[in-house]
């Protein structure tokens, strides 16, 4: 090839060096770092599962509580205490009583004929007559009911904040299983201390939730020694926004510690029997087993 047939082709194709501009990387670390934090699985490139199971009770819980905006005109209230009176925890409404009791003359709730009410009368009324006195599905239903807003959004950001990963790691069903045996736990703790008064919120269930998080946590503290700072800080910010939306609400009611103490110590017991088997080659120590129960009670005061 000649030289001029060279020149003609350099200045048909240029060659030219662009310099690309730097690539802010605050964007990416900040969604890197997001996606860490609710990431529990300690093996890369793990298949995640979906959280169907948390995101449908978080809806489920919503819809029943703005349902209380609807108003009952047959009843002249609004539906929400109808919602609450038929799904509350409370022991009377769940088993039968001796005939000495049901007939005791108690104050009318209602205006009779005779203006004479029996224990009976007025409990089948609060209760509901469907079922009565066996509606053994407030064991259940108990976990839809809520005080007020702040109620609600105490127990959502518990079930979303924590339950979301957990599900993602270890999947719907064994999640609904902690989920409902923790309230089982939380529910019998609670009718055993207090057998007269009520009980609404799943709480208990979230505090199940919460210790099987705890102790999934350390165990991974443990396997994983060179990321404890990472680790430790991951259980420190899923746990935070629970606890700092509790503090209002411990203050403003009276919160049943029992029931967290008794759907805490099953989602514990899960914990260490389940996680232990899923990470053959990890090993729960006393000592992580002494700091699950301090911390437990350090957030309402009983372990």
């Amino acid at each position: 090839m000649s030289k001029y047939d060279a020149s003609s082709l350099e200045l048909e194709e240029p060659f030219t060096i662009q310099i690309a501009r730097p690539v802010s990387t605050r964007n990416y670390n900040i969604k890197s770092l997001f996606r860490r934090i609710f990431n529990l699985n300690d093996v890369p490139n793990k298949k995640q599962h979906l959280p169907l199971f948390i995101i449908a009770i978080s809806i489920l819980h919503i819809l029943i509580y703005f349902s209380r905006f609807i108003y009952d005109s047959k009843k002249d209230q609004h539906f929400a205490m109808t919602l609450y009176h038929l799904f509350k925890l409370y022991i009377p409404c769940m088993r039968p009583t001796s005939h000495f009791i049901r007939s005791r003359v108690v104050k009318c709730i209602r205006l009779t004929t005779n203006g004479t009410c029996y224990y009976d009368e007025v409990l089948k009324q609060t209760c509901f007559s469907f079922l009565y006195p066996n509606q053994l599905w407030r064991m259940i239903t108990v976990n839809f009911s809520h005080l007020e807003w702040l109620h609600l959004l105490s127990n959502l950001l518990a079930q979303l904040v924590q339950g979301i990963p957990l599900e993602r790691k270890y999947g719907s069903i064994c999640i609904a299983i902690i989920y409902w045996l923790s309230g089982l736990g939380a529910n019998l703790s609670f009718m055993t201390l207090h057998r007269t008064e009520e009980a609404t919120g799943a709480s208990g269930s979230l505090y199940g939730l919460m210790l099987f998080l705890i102790v999934d946590r350390l165990i991974a503290i443990q396997a994983n020694v060179e990321q404890r700072r990472f680790l430790i800080l991951q259980l420190t910010l899923l746990l935070l926004p629970h606890i700092v939306v509790s503090i209002p609400l411990i203050i403003k009611f009276n919160v049943a510690h029992s029931a967290h103490v008794g759907g805490g110590l099953v989602g514990f017991l899960i914990g260490i029997e389940f996680i232990d088997k899923y990470l053959t080659n990890s090993q729960f120590s006393c000592r992580q087993a002494q700091f699950s129960c301090v911390l437990l009670q350090s957030v309402h005061g009983g372990c």
